[in-house]
């Protein structure tokens, strides 16, 4: 089965205090090598300097190659938990949200699911004709069902 995905936007803050070039690095454990990093600057609440790096991306083998890269990537026991997890965070605007642990993909080129913290934000479209969350969660539980092929 092909990937139920019609887009994928990733993004990620850097802080003062951390590396921009240790999380540009840790992008790349999931994005396609020919994918742009965008990068921005922002002030923080307190003054200080964030960046922000972003990247999206539609066309189908820039999907496949970046899915893939997640199920490789993945801790022990990642694979379980997005397959029972997966679909409960799926939004009404048919948007599957996944968030990764930065300091794990920084440290040990894993990624970890986390559910708050410094993380890596995935937001992964599915393709639902009409766009509706019933629709999505269906496709995504055939996908789930079918093991999460690649």
């Amino acid at each position: 089965m092909k990937v139920p995905f019609k887009s994928v936007g990733i993004s990620v803050f850097v802080h003062a205090t951390e590396s921009e070039e240790k999380l540009k690095n840790a992008f790349r454990i999931i994005i396609p090598e020919e994918v742009e990093i965008e990068r921005g600057e922002v002030e923080g609440h307190y003054g200080d300097d964030i960046v922000i790096l972003s990247a999206d991306f539609q066309r189908r083998p820039l999907l496949r190659d970046f899915w893939n890269r997640v199920l490789e990537n993945l801790v022990e026991g990642g694979k379980r938990w997005l397959e029972r997890n997966a679909v409960e965070r799926i939004g009404d605007d048919c948007r599957l949200y996944l968030r990764f642990d930065k300091q794990r993909a920084v440290s040990d080129g894993e990624l970890k699911f986390s559910e708050s913290g410094s993380v890596i934000h995935v937001r992964i479209n599915i393709s639902a004709y009409p766009a509706k969350r019933k629709i999505a969660v269906e496709k995504m539980r055939e996908f789930v069902d079918e093991g999460l092929n690649r």
